[in-house]
């Protein structure tokens, strides 16, 4: 009986004291290295946000800009680009360019049409009969330059006239003048005092101080109608020379009429260049 309890104690004592070694054992090794952890896998970069533009506001289908300022016909233009006009459709939300340029302002219509190249006719009129070319320095200044044949010979005149409005239809007065060549005037059957004498004149060359009022249309698609009215003085000495005869009151006063100081009457028709 008491041999049992020897036993136990050596069985525990033995039991305790290889729990001792182990442990000690156990804490005298080193702990065994932890494997490295895998690093997680790297996310896809997320996209940045885009800006929703903003929605375009709608516009009137066309737009115009303003138009420049009147500048005159002789004015160099602005270096100033010209603006653009743009135009946004509401629907489709495109931008469209329609113009470039602002519109231009119409010119006054001898200020686009400068040149005129007309016939003329009439009585104490600038060429006689004959071509008056005509050139508009300024929409209300004139000059005609005149060369035909009349009763005085061959005749050249000059002429400036002032046009009291920029329309196609305008008043004028000038004034200018004129030279003629002269001429040997044929036998006229006539008898001075009842015999059978002739009158026979010769007319000299001579110069004429032209005044004139009249009327200048001249229409945007080029068509120049021009009339006008008013007298001629002779200058200088008589340019009528008595060849054979004398004159009666009526045939002097014929004289005056047809070839001295006289009235004007002249039409002139022809076109207008730009």
């Amino acid at each position: 009986m008491m041999e049992e309890p020897a036993m136990n104690r050596i069985w525990r004592s033995t039991s305790a004291a290889a729990f001792l070694c182990s442990s000690a054992l156990h804490a005298q090794t080193p702990p065994a290295p932890l494997a490295p952890t895998a690093p997680p896998p790297a996310s896809a970069p997320t996209p940045a946000p885009t800006a929703t533009p903003p929605a375009p506001s709608a516009a009137p289908e066309s737009a115009s800009a303003p138009a420049p300022l009147d500048q005159g016909p002789d004015t160099l233009p602005s270096l100033d680009p010209p603006p653009t006009t743009i135009v946004v459709h509401s629907k489709s939300g495109t931008v469209a360019v329609v113009s470039n340029a602002a519109p231009r302002r119409a010119l006054p219509i001898r200020a686009e049409r400068r040149l005129a190249l007309l016939g003329e006719t009439g009585w104490n009129s600038l060429p006689g009969f004959g071509p008056t070319l005509t050139f508009h320095a300024h929409p209300h200044l004139s000059f005609d330059l005149g060369a035909g044949l009349s009763a005085v010979g061959g005749k050249l005149g000059l002429r400036s006239r002032y046009n009291f409005l920029a329309s196609e239809v305008t008043p004028f007065v000038g004034v200018g003048l004129i030279g003629a060549t002269g001429i040997d005037a044929p036998s006229q059957d006539i008898s001075t005092d009842g015999d059978d004498s002739e009158l026979n004149v010769k007319i000299r060359s001579c110069g004429f101080l032209q005044t004139v009022a009249g009327v200048d249309w001249t229409s945007s698609g080029g068509f120049t109608l021009v009339g006008a009215v008013g007298y001629a003085w002779l200058l200088g000495g008589d340019n009528v020379k008595i060849l054979t005869g004398v004159p009666t009151e009526k045939q002097e006063k014929a004289l005056d009429v047809l070839f001295r100081s006289s009235i004007v009457l002249s039409l002139g028709i022809g076109y207008s260049f730009r």
